[in-house]
């Protein structure tokens, strides 16, 4: 039996549904399920139980963006308990997975394609840090999946002539929910959407253009609209301060400054602060020791120290950046590195959490704990997940953010080869610009802020084997 979609005229190119999706869709339900049952009700991290505390207080702040509590807040409405975040991502990301291997075996009468769809399904699934994070109730987790899921996209506006009024809801949709999941979103999206007009423009596609413009402004506009009316308040973390603050504290114990401005740097972050505290993978410290009513007051000032000092000292620069951001580039991970590839100690954050929030007399997510911590099977799956990561050979080959970045590019390149169409490398430029934010401005070396690498790498495999399989079926007609 097959589902046919061609009603619906601009998305005929999801034309047929079949055993074969469904095979594709319920492989990373399975895989991920098993995790989601040994690791019930899921993975917290130190930041869940604040957005979780929220929830339950109705006390609401954007340290987070707020959407993102949003959609916890709703899923928790259906069922009060993290297991529903949980099977959310697991079918968001098991939708997106489908529809991208539905839509590269279109035409395509060869079961080759569909096996090797399969076998490499099975083996995405298998890998431990998709599975951990599928499961892990964090912002970015869906900023990964939503950022796959634009990154196809925008493969599907390259590959057709035109583009029907349900697609742009579709990628207006998509870009709108990612402009506010994660506070470097709307940075990324701005770009993307001048990138994708210029290519529209060219295509005489400008009143498209407009119209997917249009409706994300919309989109972004009612997803604020969250804020004003659950009364969020506003403490969130200044990144401008933690990247500035940061830098100035490195160009205090490396650089020959000015001794007025060393004094200035010092009204900032004390000088004892900066020798204790200072960390070049690691920018939180020097940032919670900042001190805040001078930074309001200078702001201005100390982002032109920053400025100065980078232009006279450019080397020391490029070393600061590449110092601070070893994860966007380094494929192995040096012991040295403050951050994780993922975290599954739920324990150790939520005591973290309460004893830094003493204050909070909430008690219904303080009693959370893994189900089935202590059993043979969660011991078991622990120190495998746990052991994966730990190994530097494993680690390397399916953690590494960086790797999966070179061999992106790497199929990008081949497939530019194949196609010979520049507009191929559009197709990464979200991705990219998630890599030149994160360069720039990641306070830690976590995994899950380059998650996205991971994903649309296994996307770009996808792609090279359609590509592949139409140059060797048009040569064997000929």
């Amino acid at each position: 039996m097959e589902l046919n979609f061609d009603k619906l005229e601009h998305l005929n190119y999801f034309s047929k549904l079949s055993y074969k999706d469904l095979i594709i869709f319920l492989i990373p339900i399975i895989l991920f399920s098993a995790y989601l049952y040994v690791f019930y009700p899921g993975i917290l991290r130190y930041d869940s139980f604040g957005q979780f505390h929220q929830i339950v207080a109705h006390e609401y702040y954007n340290w987070h963006p707020f959407f993102h509590t949003f959609i916890e807040k709703v899923l928790l409405k259906i069922y009060p308990s993290p297991v529903t975040v949980c099977i959310f991502q697991i079918l968001t990301f098991s939708t997106i997975w489908a529809v991208i291997c539905n839509y590269y075996r279109r035409d395509i009468e060869n079961n080759k394609v569909f096996i090797i769809q399969v076998v490499l399904t099975v083996i995405i699934a298998l890998i431990p840090i998709n599975a951990i994070f599928s499961i892990m109730l964090v912002k970015d987790v869906l900023f990964s999946y939503w950022l796959l899921f634009l990154c196809f996209l925008v493969a599907v506006m390259v590959d057709k002539e035109d583009i029907g009024y349900e697609f742009i809801f579709l990628i207006a949709l998509t870009m709108g929910c990612l402009s506010q999941i994660r506070p470097n979103g709307i940075y990324i999206i701005v770009v993307t959407l001048i990138f994708l007009g210029y290519y529209l423009f060219k295509r005489n596609l400008t009143k498209k253009f407009l119209s997917i413009l249009a409706l994300t402004f919309v989109i972004i506009l009612l997803i604020l609209s969250l804020n004003v009316v659950f009364d969020v308040q506003d403490n969130q973390k200044s990144a401008v301060l933690a990247k500035v603050s940061h830098m100035l504290a490195d160009y205090e114990l490396n650089l020959d400054l000015d001794e007025h401005d060393r004094e200035k740097i010092h009204e900032l972050v004390s000088e004892k602060d900066i020798k204790e505290k200072y960390r070049a993978t690691f920018s939180d410290p020097i940032c919670f020791a900042s001190n805040k009513s001078v930074w309001d007051n200078y702001s201005r000032d100390y982002i032109e120290m920053a400025v100065k000092y980078s232009i006279k000292n450019p080397i020391h620069f490029l070393e600061y950046l590449f110092n601070s951001s070893p994860i966007v580039w380094d494929i192995t991970r040096d012991s040295s590195w403050i951050g994780y590839q993922y975290n599954t100690d739920m324990e150790n954050d939520k005591y973290k959490f309460y004893s830094n929030h003493k204050e909070i007399n909430i008690t219904e997510f303080e009693d959370i704990s893994y189900k089935n911590n202590g059993t043979d099977m969660f011991v078991g799956l622990n120190n495998f997940v746990n052991g994966f990561k730990d190994n530097i050979i494993l680690d390397t080959l399916f953690d590494s953010p960086a790797l999966y970045m070179y061999l992106s590019l790497l199929l990008l390149a081949v497939m530019f080869f194949i196609t010979r169409s520049k507009d191929i490398l559009l197709i990464y430029l979200p991705n990219l610009l998630n890599i030149l934010v994160i360069f720039v401005s990641t306070p830690i070396q976590d995994n899950r802020y380059l998650y996205p690498n991971l994903l649309v790498c296994y996307f770009l495999i996808i792609m090279l084997i359609y590509v592949l399989a139409k140059k060797y079926s048009s040569e064997s007609a000929e």
